[in-house]
């Protein structure tokens, strides 16, 4: 990860934006708007600004904020859910720039009467969404409870795990988070962010949900399709334990778009403090928000966040210097639409995908799931290297690399075995391949995919088809097939099978 300099830091300013109006850039900006229409469909609702190097390139609403037609525009409020827990994170590693805090500080510093079994829980524990803390901790939005009789709930209710043991992802963990910062600041919570992150970066348009700040004929609201009415405004949702830390952020596209450049700048952490919340911890999840590593090496971050009609998918390239930015108020799979940007911005490594399926037994979404038998082989081509997926009964994905790509993929594998290595990390020697298929269209189990790309996960957290949380702490390959959204190849790999991943490689590149 590459982030600047401090006097590079120092020589950055925030952006002037003209009003916070829609913007529609040059040739890559009409043809930003019209991958964001077409992946979000012809009823999407949101707002999206798409930036790089500093420069809007695309800033625009779609569809209605409400029922009554008015349209969305850059500066609509939206609700962000889940993804306020990247802003509950950076406040409390602000706290710990201001030595008010330590992450390794356990929560017995701040809370009395803490239980044995959650003694051991650090506020880096927290962060990482590995206290073991169980939704039975959880609250409902609205509740009345004070923040003491929250904590006197978390600490009475059993850990789903051991401290550490494991990802699991808790809402009532970035709750007491939210508690942490009232107590080691002595302000309020959506005080303490305002004035240290909100103010710091500009953002003249955030706040939380039941504030007073917000002008009612600029926020979007929660749709109904099958009633045709608003469900309420975005800054009308319930405010309480249930929910502070966790979520609650009402913000706009280019207040988001602030904050990044303001991170950028060093206005809000320093560039240790933001090194440490790019690296991904269990699951690939690091400090307040998912850590991948790009095709090109470079490292992404973001939070994406979903709550009763309200979507978000918040994403930062590091290195790249980009941003996208998509929030909906429309049941609409914000993803796709983040997917269909970035691959504007950093079009994919020209990866052809030959698949095989053929007379093999695969599940209802078109799966071949293969947890033995299975291994990485590579061979070279005149100008690159094939990449396939070996079985006994032959190879169900055969992935051909122009040679700067295959590069690529190794310079990454090996980056993230030595991460691990040096992180300590033990090898129980797994591998799991999946192939899916599902949105592929192939005929008799046989078809092509080109243009894929490639995408190294520091760990997979997901839904499984039973509708049980997978956390996979695995690092995980995937290759994406842009025109579908579909993953054709899942790669969940052990450091041993990484390293047998990076010796086939090494050996086809004659290196």
């Amino acid at each position: 990860m590459r982030l600047p300099t401090l006097a590079l830091a120092l020589a950055l300013s925030l952006p002037a934006l003209a009003g916070d109006d829609a913007v529609v850039d040059g040739d890559l900006g009409r043809q930003l708007d019209a991958a964001v229409q077409k992946a979000g469909g012809p009823d999407f609702w949101g707002s999206v600004l798409v930036a790089k190097g500093g420069k809007v390139l695309l800033a625009k609403g779609y569809g209605s904020a409400d029922y009554a037609k008015t349209p969305n525009t850059p500066s609509t409020y939206f609700e962000i859910a889940s993804s306020s827990k990247m802003f509950t994170a950076t406040a409390i590693m602000r706290l710990a720039e201001q030595k008010k805090l330590a992450l390794t500080d356990p929560i017995s510093k701040f809370f009395k009467d803490v239980p044995d079994d959650k003694k051991a829980i650090t506020v880096r524990h927290l962060l990482t969404h590995t206290s073991g803390l169980t939704v039975e901790a959880l609250l409902p939005y609205q509740s009345p409870h004070s923040a003491e009789e929250f904590v006197a709930i978390a600490m009475k209710s059993p850990l789903e795990s051991k401290v550490g043991e494991k990802f699991a992802y808790s809402n009532p963990g970035y709750a007491l988070l939210g508690v942490i910062i009232e107590k080691a600041s002595g302000q309020r919570l959506e005080k303490y962010i305002h004035e240290n992150i909100f103010d710091a970066a500009g953002m003249k348009d955030s706040g939380f949900v039941q504030e007073k700040m917000f002008d009612a004929t600029r926020a979007s609201t929660r749709q109904d399709k099958e009633t045709k009415k608003a469900l309420g405004r975005a800054f009308e949702w319930g405010w309480g334990w249930g929910y502070k830390g966790m979520g609650g952020m009402v913000t706009t596209s280019y207040d988001l778009f602030r904050f990044d450049r303001a991170m950028r700048a060093g206005k809000i952490l320093n560039e240790a403090s933001q090194k440490a919340q790019a690296t991904p911890e269990q699951a690939g999840y690091g400090l307040g928000c998912q850590v991948a590593i790009t095709d090109r090496g470079t490292t992404k971050i973001g939070h994406s966040g979903s709550v009763a009609g309200y979507l978000t998918a918040f994403t930062r390239w590091l290195g790249d210097d980009a941003v996208v930015i998509v929030l909906s108020n429309d049941s609409c799979n914000p993803f796709a639409v983040e997917a269909a940007a970035a691959d504007l911005l950093f079009p994919p490594l020209a990866i052809t995908l030959d698949i095989d399926i053929q007379g093999r037994e695969t599940n209802e979404h078109g799966g071949l799931v293969m947890k033995e038998g299975a291994s990485w082989k590579a061979s070279k081509t005149e100008d690159g290297v094939v990449l396939s997926v070996e079985t006994k009964a032959g190879a169900p994905l055969k992935a051909t690399f122009p040679g700067a790509s295959s590069v690529a993929l190794l310079k990454v594998v090996e980056d993230e075995i030595a991460r691990r290595t040096k992180a300590g990390e033990k090898d129980d020697g797994s591998v799991e391949f999946g192939v899916y298929t599902g949105r592929l269209g192939l005929k008799d189990g046989r078809g092509q995919v080109k243009g894929a790309k490639f995408e190294l996960m520091p760990g997979y957290t997901g839904v499984g088809t039973d509708g049980k949380d997978i956390n996979d702490p695995r690092m995980c390959l995937i290759f994406a097939d842009p025109a579908t959204h579909q993953w054709p190849l899942m790669a969940h790999m052990s450091l041993t099978s990484a390293g047998q991943l990076a010796k086939e490689l090494k050996g086809a590149l004659g290196r």
